[in-house]
């Protein structure tokens, strides 16, 4: 996922990428920031954004006319306005916003955003695993659960089974926070596959089941009616 921060004042940018980078670290995301003090630099950027954070009040172009040359592009990235000035908000419904945020920024409500887009969009980086047949590229988006297999770790995704050198630990860092959990020291399962919860197992859409240790049952309930409510209900 590719960002853009699009605002003049630089204590602001910096600010707002920091937030990003720690928001990254703690999902596991893949997202890289780049950042542009005033509309013309970002317009004239080679690069294909999935979010622009856009500054309303800049010098030369305004931030509704800059969010207009985007769209005369065909340019679909979803763009989220900061601005000091609440009242221009019905106004930039044209060019199809997807959230306001008004200064100074609020951290909740940033994450409550990108939570959304990740909602919306259900991200997912590929990660690149060693298994017998060499590097291999899966998307997370395909794995089902992971079990653990003493040093190694076997992969069940939608599209077969793989056996990685890694360990189920090592593996496990690579993907998405918000939509794997590890329910028991040898599995880790994807949230979106679920189907059946029981006291002691879980049953995925792929009528497979994986263990819940006594240990961990309140700590997943409690993270899968957070994933419940802020990512599946909603889709």
């Amino acid at each position: 996922m590719i960002v853009a921060i699009c605002d003049d004042e630089s204590i602001f940018r910096n600010n707002l990428k920091l937030i990003l980078i720690e928001y990254k670290q703690k999902m596991r995301l893949h997202l890289d920031i780049v950042e542009f003090c005033n509309g013309n630099d970002l317009l004239n950027s080679n690069l294909t954004f999935d979010i622009v954070f856009l500054d309303y009040q800049m010098p030369g172009d305004n931030g509704l006319n800059v969010a207009k040359s985007l769209r005369l592009r065909h340019n679909i990235c979803s763009i989220i306005f900061i601005t000091s000035y609440p009242e221009f908000m019905i106004e930039a419904f044209s060019v199809n916003t997807f959230r306001f945020l008004i200064k100074p920024l609020d951290k909740g409500k940033l994450i409550s955003a990108i939570d959304d887009y990740i909602k919306e969009k259900k991200m997912f980086s590929p990660i690149t695993v060693n298994t017998y047949d060499g590097q291999r590229v899966i998307n997370s988006e395909d794995i089902i659960y992971l079990e653990g297999d003493g040093k190694y770790c076997n992969i069940r995704t939608t599209n077969g089974f793989y056996h990685s050198s890694k360990t189920l630990s090592s593996v496990f860092k690579l993907l998405p926070t918000h939509c794997f959990f590890r329910t028991h020291k040898s599995y880790v399962v994807n949230l979106y596959c679920i189907s059946l919860i029981s006291n002691n197992c879980i049953t995925l859409n792929n009528n497979e089941k994986v263990k819940i240790s006594h240990n961990n049952i309140s700590r997943f309930k409690r993270a899968y009616s957070t994933f419940i409510y802020h990512f599946k209900a909603r889709n």
